[in-house]
């Protein structure tokens, strides 16, 4: 007898034992029987009521076979159990049907013994994506877990375990739970050394390894981002997505990628990163893949079909294709995703494009006819929002453009996902969140029309609204600071802002209270207020602490405070671009430590309103701000993408009053830009301002411009950047009178000796503001773990003085400050202008790496900066009157920094 009948003979006796096991009773039982109970016995953790919810017979029914089989089968399949078999027995009025169960035991804990490549979220999250139905409190399957293991080693081989092994064993847990360990022995770990292409005319090998997105050689950037890890799902997404996408976008669409050659080698070396100088060894990949091209095809004869929104011609200028022209299949693919934004602005969410080519290999044109089904057109019916228990629904709505009863626009959906994202108040929205139902069936209108609706169901998940902080640390600006801060963001649910903030260090401190409202009276105009008091102390030996000779180390260069309030009101004019309006009037004052800079600074005031020489307290300001914004920035804490323009000119004095007149444009850009799958994010912020004096006065000097920071060039003290003014003072100093012997000459009434006041003039080097400033950075996030970011990035920015008439010096300080000239010193003259060391105007530039840990304490991250400046000043500067120089340099080559908060 053949291998085939011995099974089929086989499968017969198995078949006739459970049919003799199970259904005997059924067989024996009358048809005219009645059901008079049904139990259900062996049941732990299974409820009865669960086992009747699928058991069709029921209590005075008759008794049927085929229904009580039926019933087997539903039951078992339901998979709670081990075991199940039905038996009959006789009771007082019918018969009783008995479910004999036996429960699978639960899982109750899974352990992952030797997993080091991948976190248990990210297997879980594999479970989830593959739907392997293995987890917590859920019965064990064998079938699960070999599923399980298969899923595991596919996600450790994406991490280049190319050879790991898993298995598993099992615990008993009483009464009837099991707890189940994977035991895993990952292996070395395999990476790709080198990847080379043979056939190619077209492009070169490094354009090609250039065009594959998830697998590359091992270097720097590749093993820091993981796709040096050998994968060969991956590689050949890399060779579909980005080899054969790179020919087709140059019309080779004939590209014949053969099988990549694979060659597996253990090889070792010494590190350079993370670890340097740390030997290694390891499994290496050699690729080698070979190509042929094909010819070149070009674009032949354009068609669509049902087409009645658009012709011909529009949707050939849509897609970027005239006949003749190079074939390129990067252009359909982008035609496609522009018009399904078209025709979903105007409703058409169920547009469908059936693109059809005819390749003539004669000729090499390819001839394309697109089929179009447009569908019907959709009308909003209901908007709905889930999740907001705090934010008022008016909050939400007042952000979404699309209205209900109106024609349905997914690319206004998309604008408000965005506009939402922006306030801040909820998690992260993405358009899986807004939940699109069509109708089943249209409404007829009056006019015999049909009309389709579509609901739509936002999800949304709220952030914490308030925040109570206690901040502390040492930062580039606060120095070191110790604050309180309440705020919210969404007050009582309208979406009005409230903010305390209490903070004190050596250099900074700040006492504000703020309040924000979003809507008032229910209109899209922003109104707010606040409050406040500031202290900023910029410390001369700080700025100087590369000086030598020049000033005593820790002075202040000045002391600045300010007591007062500020109201502003913005409004939408475009969407996205707001014009808004501030008005602050606020008393201030400005101390000097040194009597030196004391004297320099008050040089610069001449004329007008101030009413002695070097009066900088209680100085009054009164200023007026517009303000034109324009924000597509998706995040404000975490932005990921979009961009911003912020320009503003800043008017103080003149017809406003007070006792200061200046004006101050100012122009911010920034730019964020998703990267790697929208993992990481490049970033982008340029700045300009402009300060002058104007009716006879300069501008303060604490208004004027002194970059360098945390907030500007990361490797350089805060506002520690400025032109330098070297300036020589006379000061007096008591001269002891001698007589011709050359003895001191003694007073006969206090016994003392008898000096003489004598004339000495010093020189000092002092920093004096630029009057225009321009900073440039660039920064790429990469999240490594949790709230951890690494963040490479690069700051040039320059502080220069463009109208040196503001640095006149007035007529009542000529007879203290005075000018080298000759080889003499003489008295300034009224009007006449300082002078700035050379090269103190020079660009500064600093490189390097950051990283950045977010706290849930506060919105801002922990920053410890790793920097070096390779542009910065450094020199030797000669005294006037001679003696020792000054030597200078306004930085060290290489900076460690640690602040609070974020460059852009």
């Amino acid at each position: 007898m053949s291998a085939a009948g011995i099974w089929f003979w086989l499968f017969r006796l198995l078949v006739s034992i459970a049919v003799i096991e199970f259904w005997e009773p059924l067989v024996l039982a009358q048809s005219e029987d009645l059901i008079e109970n049904i139990e259900i016995r062996g049941t732990r953790r299974v409820p009865q009521d669960t086992v009747r919810f699928h058991v069709l017979s029921q209590r005075n029914m008759k008794l049927d076979p085929n229904l009580l089989r039926r019933d087997f089968k539903t039951v078992w399949n339901q998979g709670f159990f081990d075991d199940l078999k039905i038996t009959i027995e006789d009771g007082k009025t019918g018969k009783i049907v008995i479910f004999w169960v036996k429960e699978k035991p639960l899982i109750r804990e899974i352990k992952y013994t030797g997993l080091k490549s991948a976190t248990n979220t990210e297997v879980l999250d594999k479970f989830k994506e593959k739907k392997v139905g293995l987890g917590i409190e859920t019965p064990f399957d064998p079938t699960k877990i070999q599923r399980a293991i298969a899923v595991l080693t596919e996600l450790l081989a994406e991490k280049g375990r190319q050879y790991a092994e898993v298995r598993y064993e099992t615990t008993e847990v009483p009464p009837n739970s099991k707890l189940i360990t994977f035991l895993i022995t990952e292996g070395p770990k395999v990476k790709v050394k080198k990847i080379d292409f043979h056939g190619n005319t077209l492009f070169s090998d490094r354009e090609l390894r250039k065009s594959m997105k998830y697998v590359k050689q091992t270097g720097l950037i590749s093993t820091f981002t993981g796709k040096s890890t050998f994968d060969r799902n991956k590689l050949e997404g890399s060779l579909e997505l980005g080899v054969r996408a790179k020919y087709h976008e140059s019309g080779y669409i004939k590209l014949l990628i053969k099988e990549p050659k694979i060659d597996v080698r253990d090889i070792g070396g010494v590190s350079l990163f993370p670890i340097p100088l740390k030997p290694w060894k390891g499994k290496r990949v050699f690729i080698d893949i070979d190509l042929e091209e094909g010819s070149q095809y070009r674009v032949g004869e354009v068609n669509f079909t049902g087409n009645t929104l658009f012709t011909k011609e529009v949707l050939l200028r849509i897609f970027g294709m005239q006949q003749g022209e190079v074939f390129n299949g990067e252009l359909i693919r982008k035609g496609f995703e522009n018009l399904k934004k078209i025709y979903g602005s105007r409703g058409y969410i169920n547009w469908t494009p059936i693109p059809r080519q005819d390749i003539d290999d004669e000729t090499k044109l390819v001839n394309i006819v697109f089929d179009f089904e447009e569908g019907n057109q959709y009308f909003l019916r209901r908007l709905d929002f889930v999740g907001n228990t705090t934010t008022r629904d008016k909050v939400i709505r007042r952000e979404v453009l699309v209205n209900e009863g109106e024609v349905f626009s997914t690319q206004l959906l998309d604008v408000s996902l965005l506009r939402l994202n922006q306030l801040g108040f909820f998690d992260q929205l993405k358009p899986e969140d807004a939940e699109q139902k069509p109708g089943p069936k249209p409404t007829i209108e009056a006019d015999g029309k049909e009309k389709y609706w579509v609901d739509v169901t936002m999800k949304v998940k709220e952030k914490g609204k308030n925040s109570i902080g206690f901040t502390g640390g040492v930062s580039g600006v606060g120095g070191n600071f110790l604050g309180l801060n309440y705020s919210t963001n969404n007050f009582m649910g309208y979406g009005e802002t409230l903010d305390f903030t209490v903070q004190g260090g050596t250099r900074q401190s700040a006492y504000v209270f703020s309040f924000t409202e979003p809507y008032f009276r229910d209109r899209p105009l922003t109104t707010g207020f606040s409050v406040f008091h500031r202290r900023f102390s910029f410390r001369e030996g700080d700025t100087l602490g590369g000086f030598f000779g020049a000033v005593p180390l820790g002075n202040e260069l000045f002391g600045q405070g300010s007591t007062g309030f500020s109201v502003f009101a913005s409004y939408p004019i475009r969407p996205f671009t707001r014009f808004g309006i501030t008005y602050s009037l606020d008393n201030s004052s400005t101390e000097f430590a040194s009597e030196q800079n004391r004297t320099l600074f008050s040089a610069f005031q001449f004329t007008d309103t101030f009413t002695g020489f070097g009066n900088f307290t209680g100085l009054l300001r009164s200023k007026i701000i517009p303000t034109i914004t324009y924000n597509t920035v998706d995040n404000p804490f975490t932005p990921r993408s979009g961009k911003s323009l912020t320009a503003l000119v800043q008017l103080t004095g003149g017809p406003l009053g007070g006792d200061v007149k200046f004006y101050q444009p100012f122009v911010e850009a920034k730019w964020f830009k998703p990267m790697n799958r929208r993992r990481n994010t490049l970033g982008m912020r340029g700045l300009f301002s402009f300060v002058s004096g104007f009716g006879g006065l300069s501008a303060p000097i604490f208004d004027r411009a002194f970059i360098g920071g945390e907030d500007s060039i990361r490797g350089f003290d805060i506002r520690s950047l400025s032109p330098l003014a070297l300036v020589s003072q006379r000061t007096f100093v008591q001269a002891t009178r001698r007589d011709p012997t050359g003895a001191p000459v003694i007073d006969p009434t206090t016994g003392g000796t008898i000096g003489n006041s004598v004339p000495l003039i010093s020189s000092f080097i002092t920093p004096v503001g630029g009057d225009t400033q321009v900073v440039y950075n660039i920064e790429y996030r990469i999240p490594i773990v949790g709230p951890v970011t690494l963040a490479p990035f690069f700051d040039i920015g320059k502080a220069w003085v463009w109208r040196k008439s503001q640095l006149r010096i007035a007529d009542s300080a000529v007879n203290n400050l005075f000018k080298f000239e000759n080889g003499s010193f003489r008295p300034f003259r009224g009007g006449e202008q300082i002078d700035l060391v050379p090269g103190s105007s020079k660009a500064r530039a600093t490189t390097g790496v950051e990283l950045q840990v977010v706290l849930p304490v506060i919105n801002a991250p922990f920053r410890l900066i790793f920097g070096y400046n390779p542009l910065r000043f450094e020199g030797i500067i000669p005294r006037p009157e001679g003696g020792f120089p000054f030597l200078f340099r306004d930085a060290n080559r290489r900076e460690i920094k640690f602040s609070v908060g974020r460059t852009f």
